[in-house]
């Protein structure tokens, strides 16, 4: 494993060996521009007589200014870890794609071209962020053409032959999060909720040492027996997601390539094919009567890994809040979470407490203990009897907690010293990774706090920037 990486980063390391500053080649840009989508009547028949024949470019060269050696750098492409392509289709639809290693520098995906005059070329489209985009180029020759980025940089093509069917995805599409949908055993469908189970894929890119870049890797979670009182949870973090030349079955719409994830510790892997940029086909091994059988699971793109409810609770929180709380959280917030294990702090706790990290990776405690008061009834400390949970909170990884508080317990008894025996009292201190010791922030869960409507909003547990 360690060789195949320290060959793909010493590959990259020759791709960038060859730039060089000089004089940018071919002929100058016309700045006329090109028609707009609106004056699309002839736009068909221009494409269908356009002055190059292929619809499938590959990047053979880069071209960048070079600011503090006030000249034009080149790059030689493609290289084992740079490489971009563009779809030219006859339909009038378009795709550029810039890859480095696992994902995308710079994307137009689902998008459209024209021809203006004098050989000018415009894409328009989306980037794989959802955002617009607008690329302008021209024609050089029927075998040659450019294609300027946002950024001032210049892409030059020549024709290549087409991929296959799939092709025109890759292993950048995977980034974000996917929940499973249904799977299929045996030859018989089955739906997760049925099912009372529930699983996800979270793909992201993570720092390489070894090849001094970023990789693409993914964290499995799964959830069985979610009708029951003790869930069963499986979890698979930071395997690494390879893209290999050949189809994960036979009879899909992508047969050029899958991917293969693997944990490293162990050597065990399972394979997964984009069927389109939205479905994902996953092959999972699992006993079977004694043997091994294997399901194939479907899982669709999702907005994110935290629902939609939640992002809008937490849109009106400030900016720099450690931590965001949810006293009981309704079914859309909890549902999609399902695959997340609750945390007891109490054995039999009634009450769900959703805490959600935000602006710090947040080291976060609770404990059984004893308030100590102001003259006034406020909060001065806290006596810590019993720590109860201690670990991380990491930035929008949410985790579940439970415990009891009953619902009797009044704010007003609280602030005048007076707290029911029958009480947990519970204390929570949080502070940032980053921060030293001096400049902790500390601040406690309290009962009237856990007894507030949710979403719960009292000052007690924001813990802010030292600004």
């Amino acid at each position: 494993m360690k060789k195949r990486w320290t060959a793909f980063f010493l590959a990259f390391l020759l791709g960038l060996g060859l730039t060089a500053c000089g004089k940018t080649p071919g002929p100058d840009t016309n700045t006329d521009a090109p028609p707009s989508a609106a004056d699309s009547s002839e736009d068909t028949r221009q494409q269908t007589s356009t002055p190059f024949s292929a619809d499938y470019w590959t990047a053979v060269r880069h071209e960048s200014y070079d600011a503090m050696n006030d000249c034009m750098k080149t790059s030689a492409m493609p290289t084992e870890a740079w490489w971009a392509d563009l779809y030219l289709n006859e339909d009038g639809t378009a795709q550029f794609r810039d890859v480095l290693g696992s994902y995308y520098n710079t994307s137009l995906l689902d998008g459209n071209w024209w021809l203006g005059a004098d050989s000018t070329l415009r894409l328009t489209g989306t980037m794989n962020t959802g955002e617009p985009l607008t690329l302008d180029g021209r024609i050089e020759s029927t075998d040659s053409l450019a294609i300027e980025t946002p950024y001032g940089d210049t892409f030059y093509f020549a024709p290549a032959e087409r991929p296959g069917p799939g092709g025109e995805m890759g292993i950048a599409d995977l980034y974000g999060t996917w929940r499973m949908t249904h799977y299929e055993e045996d030859g018989r469908e089955y739906r997760p909720g049925e099912e009372h189970i529930a699983s996800m894929l979270c793909f992201d890119r993570l720092w390489s040492d070894l090849l001094e870049g970023y990789v693409m890797r993914a964290d499995w979670y799964h959830a069985a027996g979610l009708d029951t009182d003790t869930p069963q949870y499986r979890s698979e973090k930071h395997l690494l997601a390879e893209q290999i030349e050949e189809p994960l079955m036979p009879g899909l719409s992508n047969e050029t390539w899958s991917v293969r994830l693997t944990d490293e510790e162990t050597g065990a892997a399972f394979f997964a094919a984009l069927t389109n940029r939205n479905s994902l086909l996953v092959r999972m091994p699992y006993e079977k009567n004694g043997g091994e059988g294997v399901r194939t699971v479907t899982y669709m793109r999702s907005s994110g890994f935290l629902p939609p409810t939640l992002e809008n609770a937490m849109t009106g929180e400030p900016e720099k809040s450690l931590i965001f709380f949810w006293r009981d959280p309704p079914a859309e917030v909890t549902e999609p979470l399902s695959v997340i294990p609750m945390n007891a702090l109490e054995p039999n706790g009634q009450n769900k407490l959703l805490l959600v990290g935000r602006w710090y990776e947040t080291d976060i405690q609770f404990s059984v203990g004893t308030p100590v008061l102001n003259d006034d009834g406020t909060q001065q400390s806290w006596i810590s009897e019993k720590v109860v949970y201690e670990g991380k909170i990491k930035i929008n990884e949410p985790l579940f907690f439970s415990l009891t508080i009953p619902e009797d317990t009044a704010r007003s008894s609280w602030k005048t010293g007076s707290c029911p025996t029958s009480a947990t009292v519970i204390g929570m201190a949080a502070y940032p990774i980053t921060s030293p010791p001096a400049m902790s922030f500390w601040s406690w869960l309290r009962p009237e706090n856990l007894c507030a409507p949710a979403p719960c909003r009292p000052s007690a547990l924001r813990w802010q920037s030292p600004a």
